[in-house]
Protein backbone atom coordinates (compact mmCIF):
# COMPACT_ATOMS: atom_id res chain seq x y z
CA UNK A 1 0.00 0.00 0.00
CA UNK A 2 2.88 2.37 1.10
CA UNK A 3 4.87 1.62 -2.35
CA UNK A 4 1.88 1.77 -4.34
CA UNK A 5 0.84 5.40 -3.55
CA UNK A 6 4.54 6.57 -3.57
CA UNK A 7 4.95 5.03 -7.30
CA UNK A 8 1.62 6.53 -7.87
CA UNK A 9 2.21 9.63 -7.03
CA UNK A 10 5.55 9.67 -9.35
CA UNK A 11 3.22 9.31 -12.38
CA UNK A 12 4.05 5.58 -12.38
CA UNK A 13 0.97 3.24 -13.75
CA UNK A 14 0.21 1.08 -11.17
CA UNK A 15 -2.21 -1.72 -10.19
CA UNK A 16 -2.19 -3.12 -6.25
CA UNK A 17 -3.72 -6.37 -6.33
CA UNK A 18 -4.97 -7.97 -2.83
CA UNK A 19 -6.49 -11.32 -1.69
CA UNK A 20 -8.64 -9.78 0.66
CA UNK A 21 -11.84 -7.89 0.59
CA UNK A 22 -12.02 -3.75 1.38
CA UNK A 23 -13.53 -4.02 4.99
CA UNK A 24 -15.68 -1.19 6.76
CA UNK A 25 -16.92 -0.73 10.28
CA UNK A 26 -20.06 -2.82 9.43
CA UNK A 27 -17.16 -5.69 9.04
CA UNK A 28 -16.34 -5.54 12.06
CA UNK A 29 -16.79 -7.87 15.14
CA UNK A 30 -15.56 -6.30 18.63
CA UNK A 31 -16.96 -8.67 20.56
CA UNK A 32 -16.48 -11.74 18.87
CA UNK A 33 -12.75 -12.63 18.36
CA UNK A 34 -13.49 -16.00 16.98
CA UNK A 35 -15.88 -14.07 14.24
CA UNK A 36 -13.00 -11.85 13.30
CA UNK A 37 -10.81 -14.64 12.95
CA UNK A 38 -12.93 -16.99 10.65
CA UNK A 39 -14.07 -14.03 8.44
CA UNK A 40 -10.91 -12.08 8.10
CA UNK A 41 -8.23 -14.28 8.94
CA UNK A 42 -6.03 -16.97 6.78
CA UNK A 43 -7.24 -20.06 7.08
CA UNK A 44 -10.04 -18.76 9.88
CA UNK A 45 -7.05 -17.54 12.00
CA UNK A 46 -5.79 -21.31 12.81
CA UNK A 47 -3.03 -20.93 10.43
CA UNK A 48 0.03 -22.02 12.75
CA UNK A 49 3.34 -23.65 13.10
CA UNK A 50 5.07 -27.12 12.90
CA UNK A 51 8.11 -27.83 14.81
CA UNK A 52 9.05 -28.15 18.26
CA UNK A 53 5.92 -25.33 19.11
CA UNK A 54 2.80 -24.92 17.66
CA UNK A 55 2.54 -21.12 17.08
CA UNK A 56 -0.66 -18.73 15.55
CA UNK A 57 0.55 -16.75 13.14
CA UNK A 58 -2.44 -14.56 12.73
CA UNK A 59 -2.46 -13.11 9.07
CA UNK A 60 -5.24 -11.11 7.94
CA UNK A 61 -6.86 -10.93 4.36
CA UNK A 62 -7.78 -7.76 3.93
CA UNK A 63 -7.19 -4.67 2.00
CA UNK A 64 -4.81 -2.72 3.83
CA UNK A 65 -3.34 -6.28 5.61
CA UNK A 66 -2.07 -6.00 8.82
CA UNK A 67 -2.79 -2.21 9.75
CA UNK A 68 -6.66 -3.19 9.44
CA UNK A 69 -5.94 -5.73 12.89
CA UNK A 70 -3.03 -3.85 14.54
CA UNK A 71 -2.42 -1.83 17.19
CA UNK A 72 -0.67 0.43 14.63
CA UNK A 73 2.58 0.41 16.97
CA UNK A 74 5.19 2.31 14.56
CA UNK A 75 9.24 2.27 15.57
CA UNK A 76 12.34 2.34 13.56
CA UNK A 77 14.57 -0.26 13.48
CA UNK A 78 17.07 -0.40 16.62
CA UNK A 79 20.28 1.05 15.64
CA UNK A 80 22.09 -2.11 16.54
CA UNK A 81 20.02 -4.48 14.75
CA UNK A 82 20.94 -2.05 11.45
CA UNK A 83 24.55 -2.81 12.14
CA UNK A 84 23.75 -6.48 12.55
CA UNK A 85 22.23 -6.40 9.25
CA UNK A 86 25.64 -4.58 7.73
CA UNK A 87 27.83 -6.67 9.54
CA UNK A 88 26.58 -10.09 9.02
CA UNK A 89 24.52 -9.56 5.58
CA UNK A 90 26.55 -7.59 3.75
CA UNK A 91 23.43 -4.47 3.89
CA UNK A 92 26.02 -1.95 3.88
CA UNK A 93 23.93 0.92 2.82
CA UNK A 94 21.05 0.19 5.18
CA UNK A 95 22.39 2.45 7.52
CA UNK A 96 20.63 4.81 10.00
CA UNK A 97 21.25 7.58 8.27
CA UNK A 98 20.46 6.05 5.05
CA UNK A 99 16.89 5.44 6.20
CA UNK A 100 16.05 8.82 8.17
CA UNK A 101 14.90 10.70 5.03
CA UNK A 102 12.78 7.41 4.20
CA UNK A 103 11.40 6.84 7.90
CA UNK A 104 10.49 10.62 8.05
CA UNK A 105 8.27 10.82 5.11
CA UNK A 106 6.31 7.76 5.84
CA UNK A 107 5.90 8.85 9.33
CA UNK A 108 4.19 12.45 8.02
CA UNK A 109 2.58 10.95 5.50
CA UNK A 110 0.88 8.52 8.16
CA UNK A 111 0.03 11.04 10.69
CA UNK A 112 2.29 9.25 13.20
CA UNK A 113 1.89 10.33 16.77
CA UNK A 114 2.31 9.29 20.05
CA UNK A 115 -1.12 7.92 21.90
CA UNK A 116 -2.71 10.70 24.27
CA UNK A 117 -2.56 10.26 27.49
CA UNK A 118 -6.37 11.43 27.44
CA UNK A 119 -7.15 8.21 26.04
CA UNK A 120 -5.07 6.14 27.95
CA UNK A 121 -7.59 4.12 30.07
CA UNK A 122 -6.61 3.12 33.47
CA UNK A 123 -5.04 0.15 32.09
CA UNK A 124 -2.32 2.50 30.38
CA UNK A 125 -1.77 4.55 33.39
CA UNK A 126 -1.06 1.40 35.32
CA UNK A 127 1.57 0.54 33.20
CA UNK A 128 3.46 3.60 33.07
CA UNK A 129 3.27 3.83 37.19
CA UNK A 130 4.53 0.13 37.37
CA UNK A 131 7.64 1.14 34.65
CA UNK A 132 8.20 4.74 37.04
CA UNK A 133 8.35 2.66 40.44
CA UNK A 134 11.03 -0.08 38.64
CA UNK A 135 13.10 2.99 37.69
CA UNK A 136 12.67 1.61 33.64
CA UNK A 137 12.35 3.31 30.32
CA UNK A 138 9.00 3.83 29.14
CA UNK A 139 6.98 5.97 26.05
CA UNK A 140 4.15 6.52 24.69
CA UNK A 141 3.59 4.58 21.48
CA UNK A 142 3.44 6.24 18.69
CA UNK A 143 0.47 5.27 16.42
CA UNK A 144 -1.08 6.30 12.79
CA UNK A 145 -4.13 7.19 13.98
CA UNK A 146 -6.51 10.25 13.65
CA UNK A 147 -8.67 11.66 16.66
CA UNK A 148 -8.66 8.20 18.15
CA UNK A 149 -10.87 7.83 21.35
CA UNK A 150 -9.56 4.23 23.11
CA UNK A 151 -11.90 2.13 22.36
CA UNK A 152 -9.42 -0.73 22.49
CA UNK A 153 -11.08 -1.98 19.54
CA UNK A 154 -7.95 -1.90 17.44
CA UNK A 155 -7.04 -5.46 16.96
CA UNK A 156 -10.23 -6.61 15.78
CA UNK A 157 -10.67 -3.69 13.45
CA UNK A 158 -11.38 -0.08 14.38
CA UNK A 159 -15.31 0.99 13.72
CA UNK A 160 -14.62 4.33 14.82
CA UNK A 161 -12.60 5.03 11.04
CA UNK A 162 -10.14 6.94 13.74
CA UNK A 163 -6.99 4.36 12.72
CA UNK A 164 -4.74 5.36 9.52
CA UNK A 165 -4.54 1.89 8.51
CA UNK A 166 -3.04 1.50 4.62
CA UNK A 167 -6.80 1.58 3.39
CA UNK A 168 -7.99 4.78 4.77
CA UNK A 169 -4.05 6.10 4.53
CA UNK A 170 -2.06 5.81 1.44
CA UNK A 171 -4.20 3.44 -0.91
CA UNK A 172 -7.23 5.95 -0.46
CA UNK A 173 -5.40 8.75 -2.02
CA UNK A 174 -3.67 6.24 -4.39
CA UNK A 175 -6.82 5.32 -5.76
CA UNK A 176 -7.58 9.25 -5.53
CA UNK A 177 -5.19 9.83 -7.72
CA UNK A 178 -6.09 7.39 -10.35
CA UNK A 179 -4.27 3.99 -9.46
CA UNK A 180 -6.37 1.00 -9.92
CA UNK A 181 -6.69 -1.84 -6.80
CA UNK A 182 -8.18 -5.42 -7.65
CA UNK A 183 -9.24 -6.78 -4.50
CA UNK A 184 -10.25 -10.64 -3.93
CA UNK A 185 -7.34 -11.62 -6.39
CA UNK A 186 -5.76 -14.77 -5.32
CA UNK A 187 -2.01 -14.81 -6.87
CA UNK A 188 -1.05 -17.84 -7.48
CA UNK A 189 2.70 -17.04 -9.71
CA UNK A 190 4.73 -14.58 -11.03
CA UNK A 191 5.08 -15.25 -15.19
CA UNK A 192 8.21 -15.40 -16.67
CA UNK A 193 9.87 -14.75 -20.15
CA UNK A 194 13.08 -15.27 -21.19
CA UNK A 195 14.07 -14.59 -17.33
CA UNK A 196 12.75 -11.81 -16.99
CA UNK A 197 9.23 -11.49 -15.03
CA UNK A 198 6.25 -10.26 -17.19
CA UNK A 199 3.49 -9.82 -14.42
CA UNK A 200 0.86 -12.20 -12.41
CA UNK A 201 -1.43 -14.88 -12.97
CA UNK A 202 -4.48 -16.44 -10.07
CA UNK A 203 -7.82 -15.95 -9.90
CA UNK A 204 -10.97 -14.06 -8.67
CA UNK A 205 -12.14 -15.61 -5.23
CA UNK A 206 -15.66 -15.03 -3.49
CA UNK A 207 -14.64 -12.72 -0.76
CA UNK A 208 -17.27 -14.94 2.06
CA UNK A 209 -16.21 -18.11 1.07
CA UNK A 210 -12.89 -18.09 -0.67
CA UNK A 211 -14.11 -20.03 -3.30
CA UNK A 212 -12.15 -19.83 -6.49
CA UNK A 213 -13.48 -18.29 -9.37
CA UNK A 214 -12.49 -16.74 -12.74
CA UNK A 215 -8.74 -16.80 -14.13
CA UNK A 216 -6.51 -13.57 -13.60
CA UNK A 217 -3.93 -12.38 -15.88
CA UNK A 218 -1.61 -8.81 -15.21
CA UNK A 219 1.14 -7.90 -17.59
CA UNK A 220 3.58 -5.25 -16.05
CA UNK A 221 6.83 -4.16 -16.55
CA UNK A 222 7.87 -4.59 -12.86
CA UNK A 223 6.15 -6.77 -10.24
CA UNK A 224 6.14 -6.21 -6.71
CA UNK A 225 5.88 -8.81 -4.53
CA UNK A 226 4.03 -7.73 -1.43
CA UNK A 227 2.29 -10.76 0.16
CA UNK A 228 4.21 -11.18 3.23
CA UNK A 229 6.55 -13.64 4.72
CA UNK A 230 4.24 -16.58 4.35
CA UNK A 231 2.54 -15.87 1.14
CA UNK A 232 5.83 -14.19 -1.40
CA UNK A 233 7.68 -17.11 -0.78
CA UNK A 234 4.96 -19.67 -1.53
CA UNK A 235 4.67 -17.02 -4.80
CA UNK A 236 8.32 -17.64 -5.65
CA UNK A 237 8.58 -21.46 -5.17
CA UNK A 238 5.30 -21.96 -7.68
CA UNK A 239 6.70 -19.46 -10.04
CA UNK A 240 9.16 -22.10 -10.12
CA UNK A 241 12.22 -20.29 -8.59
CA UNK A 242 14.68 -22.65 -7.04
CA UNK A 243 17.06 -20.65 -4.54
CA UNK A 244 17.31 -22.71 -1.49
CA UNK A 245 17.56 -19.24 0.32
CA UNK A 246 13.79 -18.99 -0.55
CA UNK A 247 11.65 -19.64 2.45
CA UNK A 248 14.23 -19.72 4.47
CA UNK A 249 14.91 -17.87 7.73
CA UNK A 250 11.24 -17.39 8.61
CA UNK A 251 11.22 -15.11 11.60
CA UNK A 252 8.86 -14.68 14.73
CA UNK A 253 8.61 -12.79 17.97
CA UNK A 254 7.19 -15.31 19.95
CA UNK A 255 5.42 -13.50 22.89
CA UNK A 256 3.61 -13.99 26.23
CA UNK A 257 1.07 -12.15 28.17
CA UNK A 258 0.04 -11.76 31.94
CA UNK A 259 -3.26 -11.39 33.80
CA UNK A 260 -3.57 -9.71 37.39
CA UNK A 261 -6.66 -8.75 39.38
CA UNK A 262 -6.55 -6.16 41.78
CA UNK A 263 -9.12 -4.48 44.24
CA UNK A 264 -9.58 -1.37 42.07
CA UNK A 265 -11.84 -1.41 38.99
CA UNK A 266 -9.56 -0.91 35.85
CA UNK A 267 -12.26 -1.84 33.15
CA UNK A 268 -9.31 -3.30 31.02
CA UNK A 269 -11.69 -2.42 27.83
CA UNK A 270 -11.30 1.19 28.05
CA UNK A 271 -8.25 3.18 26.31
CA UNK A 272 -5.78 2.72 23.70
CA UNK A 273 -5.50 -0.96 23.10
CA UNK A 274 -1.76 -0.19 23.65
CA UNK A 275 -0.76 3.71 24.18
CA UNK A 276 2.30 2.78 26.60
CA UNK A 277 5.28 0.49 26.05
CA UNK A 278 8.49 0.06 27.90
CA UNK A 279 11.78 0.44 26.16
CA UNK A 280 14.21 -0.79 28.98
CA UNK A 281 14.95 -3.84 28.41
CA UNK A 282 15.06 -3.91 24.29
CA UNK A 283 19.02 -4.71 23.91
CA UNK A 284 17.71 -7.65 25.34
CA UNK A 285 15.68 -9.04 23.27
CA UNK A 286 12.40 -7.95 25.00
CA UNK A 287 9.76 -6.06 24.59
CA UNK A 288 7.27 -5.12 27.11
CA UNK A 289 3.65 -3.42 26.51
CA UNK A 290 0.07 -3.05 27.62
CA UNK A 291 -2.48 -4.84 25.61
CA UNK A 292 -6.13 -5.48 25.25
CA UNK A 293 -8.54 -7.26 22.59
CA UNK A 294 -10.99 -8.82 24.15
CA UNK A 295 -12.00 -10.91 27.21
CA UNK A 296 -12.31 -13.81 24.92
CA UNK A 297 -9.12 -14.03 23.96
CA UNK A 298 -7.71 -13.70 27.39
CA UNK A 299 -10.09 -16.05 28.88
CA UNK A 300 -8.06 -18.91 27.64
CA UNK A 301 -5.09 -17.75 30.08
CA UNK A 302 -7.22 -17.94 32.90
CA UNK A 303 -7.30 -21.22 35.00
CA UNK A 304 -8.75 -24.51 33.83
CA UNK A 305 -10.86 -25.35 36.60
CA UNK A 306 -14.19 -24.30 36.55
CA UNK A 307 -14.76 -22.79 39.87
CA UNK A 308 -11.51 -20.99 39.38
CA UNK A 309 -12.27 -19.92 35.94
CA UNK A 310 -15.96 -18.58 37.08
CA UNK A 311 -14.10 -16.64 39.83
CA UNK A 312 -11.44 -15.01 37.36
CA UNK A 313 -14.42 -14.38 34.61
CA UNK A 314 -16.38 -12.39 37.01
CA UNK A 315 -13.58 -9.94 38.24
CA UNK A 316 -12.43 -8.88 34.82
CA UNK A 317 -13.70 -5.32 35.61
CA UNK A 318 -10.87 -5.59 38.08
CA UNK A 319 -8.26 -6.74 36.00
CA UNK A 320 -5.57 -5.67 33.57
CA UNK A 321 -3.49 -7.43 30.79
CA UNK A 322 0.62 -6.69 29.92
CA UNK A 323 2.30 -8.53 27.25
CA UNK A 324 6.18 -9.43 26.34
CA UNK A 325 7.51 -10.53 23.04
CA UNK A 326 10.82 -11.48 22.18
CA UNK A 327 13.51 -10.92 19.32
CA UNK A 328 13.75 -14.88 18.23
CA UNK A 329 16.96 -14.20 17.62
CA UNK A 330 18.18 -17.74 18.30
CA UNK A 331 15.19 -19.93 17.07
CA UNK A 332 14.63 -20.56 13.56
CA UNK A 333 11.35 -21.12 10.96
CA UNK A 334 11.20 -22.14 7.22
CA UNK A 335 7.97 -21.70 4.84
CA UNK A 336 7.26 -24.45 1.90
CA UNK A 337 4.50 -25.02 -0.13
CA UNK A 338 2.14 -28.11 0.33
CA UNK A 339 2.59 -30.26 -2.96
CA UNK A 340 0.24 -29.89 -5.40
CA UNK A 341 -1.46 -26.87 -3.46
CA UNK A 342 -0.99 -22.72 -2.97
CA UNK A 343 -1.27 -23.82 1.11
CA UNK A 344 2.05 -23.32 2.98
CA UNK A 345 3.40 -25.28 5.10
CA UNK A 346 5.50 -23.14 8.27
CA UNK A 347 7.78 -24.67 10.30
CA UNK A 348 9.61 -23.28 13.39
CA UNK A 349 11.53 -24.31 15.92
CA UNK A 350 11.46 -21.80 19.24
CA UNK A 351 15.51 -22.14 20.67
CA UNK A 352 16.78 -22.56 23.94
CA UNK A 353 17.99 -18.86 24.60
CA UNK A 354 14.34 -17.53 23.13
CA UNK A 355 13.11 -19.61 25.38
CA UNK A 356 14.96 -18.00 28.44
CA UNK A 357 13.60 -14.81 26.95
CA UNK A 358 10.57 -16.13 27.09
CA UNK A 359 10.99 -17.34 31.03
CA UNK A 360 12.31 -13.54 31.83
CA UNK A 361 9.58 -11.92 29.84
CA UNK A 362 7.29 -13.61 32.21
CA UNK A 363 8.56 -12.79 35.39
CA UNK A 364 9.57 -9.01 34.14
CA UNK A 365 5.35 -8.70 33.79
CA UNK A 366 4.79 -10.05 37.07
CA UNK A 367 7.15 -7.64 38.51
CA UNK A 368 5.67 -4.81 36.73
CA UNK A 369 2.03 -6.34 38.53
CA UNK A 370 3.73 -6.08 41.57
CA UNK A 371 4.57 -2.92 41.45
CA UNK A 372 1.61 -1.50 41.53
CA UNK A 373 -0.19 -3.74 43.83
CA UNK A 374 -1.55 -6.53 42.06
CA UNK A 375 -3.11 -9.41 43.85
CA UNK A 376 -2.48 -12.46 41.67
CA UNK A 377 -1.55 -13.13 38.72
CA UNK A 378 -2.09 -15.83 36.06
CA UNK A 379 1.57 -16.26 34.06
CA UNK A 380 0.53 -19.20 31.68
CA UNK A 381 3.65 -20.74 32.32
CA UNK A 382 2.79 -25.19 32.97
CA UNK A 383 4.68 -26.56 35.92
CA UNK A 384 3.74 -23.62 38.78
CA UNK A 385 0.98 -23.03 40.52
CA UNK A 386 -1.64 -21.07 37.79
CA UNK A 387 -2.38 -18.43 40.14
CA UNK A 388 0.42 -16.84 42.31
CA UNK A 389 1.11 -13.26 44.07
CA UNK A 390 3.17 -11.12 41.88
CA UNK A 391 6.29 -12.14 43.79
CA UNK A 392 5.65 -15.57 44.19
CA UNK A 393 5.00 -15.24 40.53
CA UNK A 394 8.62 -13.62 39.71
CA UNK A 395 10.54 -16.24 42.33
CA UNK A 396 8.60 -19.27 40.94
CA UNK A 397 9.52 -18.30 36.86
CA UNK A 398 12.71 -17.35 37.48
CA UNK A 399 13.75 -19.94 39.51
CA UNK A 400 11.96 -22.71 37.16
CA UNK A 401 13.59 -24.82 34.27
CA UNK A 402 10.97 -24.90 31.74
CA UNK A 403 10.99 -26.31 27.88
CA UNK A 404 9.43 -24.48 24.63
CA UNK A 405 6.09 -25.70 25.21
CA UNK A 406 5.58 -24.59 28.86
CA UNK A 407 4.34 -21.55 27.49
CA UNK A 408 1.33 -20.06 26.23
CA UNK A 409 2.79 -18.18 23.25
CA UNK A 410 1.90 -16.92 20.02
CA UNK A 411 3.12 -14.60 17.50
CA UNK A 412 1.71 -11.71 15.10
CA UNK A 413 4.87 -10.42 14.12
CA UNK A 414 6.15 -12.70 10.64
CA UNK A 415 9.37 -11.75 8.98
CA UNK A 416 11.94 -13.27 7.02
CA UNK A 417 11.70 -15.73 4.52
CA UNK A 418 12.45 -13.78 1.46
CA UNK A 419 15.84 -12.35 2.86
CA UNK A 420 17.80 -9.82 1.89
CA UNK A 421 22.02 -9.75 1.40
CA UNK A 422 24.79 -9.15 -0.37
CA UNK A 423 26.17 -12.83 -0.52
CA UNK A 424 24.04 -14.47 -3.58
CA UNK A 425 24.08 -17.63 -2.07
CA UNK A 426 22.51 -16.66 1.24
CA UNK A 427 19.74 -14.55 0.22
CA UNK A 428 16.72 -13.91 -2.18
CA UNK A 429 16.84 -10.20 -2.39
CA UNK A 430 19.43 -7.52 -2.74
CA UNK A 431 18.79 -4.22 -0.37
CA UNK A 432 15.87 -2.50 -2.43
CA UNK A 433 14.18 -6.04 -2.57
CA UNK A 434 15.24 -6.97 -6.39
CA UNK A 435 14.82 -10.66 -6.62
CA UNK A 436 18.31 -12.17 -7.90
CA UNK A 437 16.53 -14.93 -10.01
CA UNK A 438 14.82 -12.62 -12.78
CA UNK A 439 14.97 -9.11 -13.83
CA UNK A 440 11.63 -7.06 -13.32
CA UNK A 441 10.74 -8.88 -9.87
CA UNK A 442 11.45 -7.40 -6.59
CA UNK A 443 9.91 -8.19 -2.71
CA UNK A 444 8.71 -5.79 -0.71
CA UNK A 445 7.29 -6.54 2.95
CA UNK A 446 8.34 -7.61 6.12
CA UNK A 447 9.81 -10.96 4.65
CA UNK A 448 13.24 -9.15 3.30
CA UNK A 449 14.27 -8.90 6.84
CA UNK A 450 17.31 -11.39 7.52
CA UNK A 451 17.23 -10.90 11.45
CA UNK A 452 14.78 -9.25 13.97
CA UNK A 453 14.76 -5.64 13.51
CA UNK A 454 13.98 -5.38 17.54
CA UNK A 455 11.33 -3.41 17.77
CA UNK A 456 7.16 -3.94 16.18
CA UNK A 457 8.20 -4.62 12.28
CA UNK A 458 5.93 -2.08 10.33
CA UNK A 459 7.37 1.20 9.97
CA UNK A 460 10.70 -0.32 8.85
CA UNK A 461 9.15 -2.37 5.68
CA UNK A 462 6.69 1.28 4.94
CA UNK A 463 10.21 3.00 4.64
CA UNK A 464 11.69 0.44 2.58
CA UNK A 465 8.98 0.68 0.17
CA UNK A 466 9.66 4.16 -0.06
CA UNK A 467 12.91 3.84 -0.66
CA UNK A 468 12.22 1.28 -3.34
CA UNK A 469 9.54 3.80 -4.89
CA UNK A 470 12.27 6.17 -5.54
CA UNK A 471 15.14 3.16 -6.71
CA UNK A 472 12.05 2.22 -9.74
CA UNK A 473 11.55 5.92 -9.94
CA UNK A 474 14.97 6.64 -10.58
CA UNK A 475 15.34 4.15 -12.78
CA UNK A 476 11.87 4.12 -15.00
Amino acid sequence: GTLAYWLGKSGAKVVLVEAGAPLGPADFHPNDVGKTLSSHFWEGGARTTRGNVVAATLQPRALGGGTVFNSSICMRALPSALERWQADYGLTDLTVEALAPHYDAVERFMGLRPADPAIWGRRNEMFRDACDTLGWRWAPIERFEEGCVGSGECVMGCRNQRKLSLDRRGIHEFVQEGGTVYTSVHVSQVTVDGGRVTGVTGHTVNPKTWEQRHPVRIRAKQTILAGGAIATPVILRKSGFTRNAIGDRLLLHPSCYVVASFDEVVNPWNGATQGVHCLEHLERGIKLESLWSSAGTFSRGLPRQPKQFKRWVKKWPQMSVFDGWVSGDDSSGRVRTLPGTDKPDIQYDVGDADVRRLQETTALLCELFGAIGAKEVVHGIRGIPEVLSPADAVHEIRNGTFGNTDFMMASNHVMGGSAMGADQNRAVCNSYGKVYDAEGLWVCDTGLYPSSPGVNPQLTAMALAHRLAEKLQATA
